[in-house]
C-alpha cells in the first residue's frame, strides 16, 4: 500500500512539474507525516530525481532534522537533513511541494499562502487531507491540488497501481519488483494522462470533458487503458533490469491484454493491425465536431490513417487549441473556399442534371460537407469516409448514396453491427438501412456481411434469418428468404450459408445438427441476416441492452468506396473503430487500384437522386 500511494503520487509530481515548468532536481518538498507511507514515497521521489537535500520530513514533534533527539529512529535518521526550520509551518515557507500523509487540517491556509509561486498540494490523508481542496484553491488560487478523496480532481487512489502493477511483474515471473519497475509504472501513468480521455470514463464521472492540466494529472481509476499501460511498462522494465524469468513480446502482450477487456477490443485489435499495414486517407466531415477532431488526432498518432478534417480551418483550429488536439499529421480542407469546389460543382451537376439538379443547387451543395466529401471519395481524393454526427443517419447517407454509389456486383447498401458477448463474435444485418427487403436486397447482404467478416478474419457461416425452420411455415415472407438462400450459393458457391431457419435454430450448433443434420452450416452461425430492417434493428439493441454486448457500428457496406455514419451518441473510439474499417476496406476493394474512380452514373446526369 505504501508503494503504491509513492507511484501513484510520483506519476501526479511528474505532471505537475511539467505543469508548472519546474524540474524535480530544483524543487524543496515537505512531508507532513513519517509512518511507512511517507518514508516510501519520500524515498521514491528521490529515485524519480529528486535531491535528499530538497526534501523535509515533518512528524507530530516537528521537522526532523539532523542532530534531533528525541523520537528518532534508524528510518528518521536516513531522512534527517540539516535546516534550521523547527515547525511544519517554518518548513513550508518557500517550498514547492507539500506531500501530506498525516492527519486531517494539519496544513492551515496561512501555510499555503508562504508557499512558493505556483504550489503543488498533496493532502492525501483519508478520509479528510490535511486541508480541504476548497480551501486550499481559496489560499493559493495557482495551486495544484490533489487529494484522496473522488469527489474532488487528482485522486490519488492505489487501484491505478494495483493489480496491474503485479499482472506485468507476474506475468514475466519477475523475481522482485524493483525500482525500475515501480519508476516505468509511474511514467506510464503520468504518460496516460496526455492521452485523449475515453468518452465512457468522462460520462462516469458526470462531466462534460475531461483534459490534462491542473484539474487531471493522473487517470481515472474508472479508465481500463491502465491495464494497458501500466503492465507492459512494469514488464518491459523487468525484462531490462534482468530480473525477469520468462521474457515476453510487450506489443503482443499488450494485445493479449486488451483482448481480456472485451471480444470487441480484441476484434477491433485485429482491424488496427490492418490499417496500420497500409495507411490510408479517411475524410472526416464535421471536422469543427470535438469527437471528430479528437479521433482524428488518435487516427494519426496511432498511425491508423491519414485523418482529413473538412470545415473552415479557422474555426478547427480554434476547436483544436481548446481541446488540446495536435493538429500535425492532419490535412484540413475547407469545402467553401477549396479550388476544388468548382471543379466538384461541376462534377456534381454532370451526375445528377437530369435528376432535378441545377448549377446553382450544386454550387450550394459542394459547401456542405457530406457533399463535397463524398465529391473527393469519388474524385480520388480520398480512400474512405466517416460522416459525423450532426444529421439523422439516412440523411447523411445520401450524398454517398447519390455520388459513390454501390459496389459493383451489389446493387444494395446495409448497415452491420458487429456484435461481441464474452465468447462470441457475431455480425447483425440489416440493421439500419434497408426498411424494404427482396430476395436479391437479401442475398446482396449476405454476400456483403460475409466479406466483411473476412476482414475480422472470421470465416462466415451465414444464416438466413425466418420465423420458419427449413419449410416448417408455408409463407410468402419464407419463400423470399429461401429464395434469397438460392441466389448466395449461385452467386458464391464456396460460402457456407443456409437457411431460412429461426435465429435460436442458427446459435444452437447441438439442436440445429440433430434436428436438421441436412443443413450446411455444420456449426453454430456468425452471420446473421434478418428479413427487414426492424427485426434486424431490434434484435442488435436487444442482444446489446440485455446480453451486456458490445457493438461496434453501424458499419456500412454495398458502396464502391467505405462510407459510414457516426451517430450523435456516438463516442470518439467508435469513430476510431469506424475510421479503421474503412481503412481496411478500401485496402481491400477493387476501387481501392483505380486512381480516379468511374462515376454512379454515366456522366450524362442519368445517377441516382435520392428523393
Amino acid at each position: 500500500d505504501q508503494h503504491g500511494t509513492a507511484i501513484i503520487s510520483g506519476a501526479a509530481l511528474l505532471n505537475a512539474l511539467e505543469i508548472v515548468g519546474k524540474q524535480i532536481a530544483d524543487i524543496r518538498i515537505v512531508f507532513s507525516g513519517a509512518g511507512a507511507a511517507a518514508t516510501a514515497t519520500a524515498r521514491f521521489y528521490m529515485a524519480l530525481g529528486a535531491r535528499k537535500e530538497n526534501i523535509i520530513v515533518c512528524d507530530s514533534r516537528g521537522v526532523i532534522y539532523k542532530g534531533r533527539t528525541q523520537a528518532m529512529n534508524p528510518i528518521k535518521e536516513e531522512l534527517a537533513v540539516d535546516t534550521d526550520a523547527r515547525t511544519l509551518a517554518e518548513a513550508l515557507v518557500g517550498a514547492d511541494v507539500f506531500v501530506g500523509l498525516s492527519i486531517a487540517g494539519i496544513l492551515t491556509p496561512q501555510m499555503v499562502r508562504s508557499m512558493a509561486k505556483d504550489p503543488i498540494i498533496f493532502a492525501m490523508a483519508n478520509p479528510d487531507p490535511e486541508i480541504a481542496y476548497d480551501d486550499a484553491k481559496a489560499a493559493r488560487p495557482d495551486a495544484i491540488v490533489a487529494t484522496g478523496r473522488s469527489d474532488y480532481p487528482n485522486q490519488v487512489n492505489n487501484v491505478l497501481g494495483f493489480p496491474f502493477i503485479f499482472r506485468g511483474a507476474l506475468d514475466v515471473r519477475a523475481k522482485q519488483i524493483n525500482e525500475a519497475m515501480k519508476i516505468a509504472a509511474a511514467r506510464a501513468l503520468a504518460a496516460l494522462a496526455k492521452e485523449d480521455v475515453p468518452d465512457a470514463v468522462v460520462k462516469a464521472y458526470g462531466l462534460q470533458a475531461i483534459h490534462f492540466g491542473p484539474d487531471y494529472l493522473i487517470p481515472k481509476p474508472f479508465d481500463t487503458r491502465v491495464l494497458l499501460w501500466v503492465a507492459p511498462a512494469v514488464a518491459q522494465a523487468a525484462m531490462d533490469t534482468g530480473v525477469a524469468r520468462a521474457p515476453i513480446d510487450v506489443a503482443r502482450y499488450r494485445e493479449a491484454l486488451e483482448a481480456r477487456l472485451g471480444k470487441s477490443r480484441e476484434m477491433m485489435r485485429i482491424v488496427f493491425n490492418k490499417a496500420k499495414q497500409s495507411v490510408k486517407r479517411i475524410i472526416l466531415t464535421d471536422g469543427t465536431h470535438p469527437k471528430m477532431l479528437r479521433a482524428a488526432q488518435q487516427l494519426a498518432e496511432e498511425h491508423i490513417a491519414h485523418p482529413v478534417l473538412l470545415g473552415d480551418d479557422q474555426q478547427i483550429g480554434r476547436e483544436a487549441a481548446k481541446l488540446g488536439v495536435e493538429l500535425q499529421g492532419i490535412r484540413i480542407v475547407s469545402p467553401a473556399v477549396s479550388p476544388l469546389r468548382q471543379p466538384y460543382a461541376d462534377r456534381l451537376y454532370s451526375l445528377l442534371c437530369r435528376q432535378g439538379m441545377t448549377q446553382a443547387e450544386a454550387w450550394e451543395l459542394t459547401a456542405n460537407p457530406h457533399y463535397f466529401g463524398s465529391l473527393m471519395l469519388e474524385g480520388g481524393e480520398g480512400d474512405g469516409m466517416i460522416i459525423g454526427p450532426t444529421y439523422h443517419y439516412l440523411e447523411a447517407l445520401k450524398p454517398a448514396l447519390q455520388i459513390v454509389g454501390p459496389a459493383g456486383d451489389c446493387c444494395t447498401a446495409a448497415g452491420v453491427y458487429l456484435v461481441t458477448t464474452r465468447n462470441k463474435v457475431l455480425f447483425f444485418a440489416d440493421a439500419s438501412v434497408n426498411v424494404e427487403m427482396d430476395a436479391e436486397k437479401m442475398a446482396d447482404i449476405a454476400i456483403l456481411t460475409a466479406r466483411l467478416a473476412r476482414e475480422f478474419n472470421i470465416e462466415p457461416r451465414v444464416a438466413m434469418l425466418s420465423f420458419s425452420n427449413f419449410g416448417s411455415v408455408s409463407h410468402a415472407r419464407v419463400d423470399r428468404v429461401r429464395k434469397a438462400v438460392e441466389i448466395v450459393r449461385s452467386r458464391e458457391p464456396e460460402l457456407i450459408v443456409d437457411g431460412e431457419m429461426q435465429a435460436n435454430t442458427a446459435l444452437m450448433e447441438e439442436f440445429l445438427n440433430e434436428t436438421y443434420p441436412f443443413n450446411r452450416l455444420r456449426g453454430e452461425a456468425n452471420v446473421l441476416i434478418f428479413p427487414n430492417l426492424e427485426s434486424g434493428n431490434i434484435g442488435y439493441n436487444l442482444v446489446q441492452r440485455l446480453a451486456n454486448a458490445e457493438a461496434v457500428g453501424p458499419i456500412l457496406v454495398g458502396l464502391r468506396k467505405p462510407v459510414h455514419v457516426v451517430q450523435h451518441w456516438d463516442e470518439v473510439k467508435d469513430i476510431v473503430n469506424l475510421a479503421a474499417i474503412a481503412a481496411v476496406s478500401a485496402g481491400n476493394s477493387p476501387a481501392a487500384h483505380v486512381q480516379v474512380p468511374a462515376s454512379f452514373g454515366d456522366g450524362h446526369g442519368n445517377g441516382t437522386r435520392i428523393p
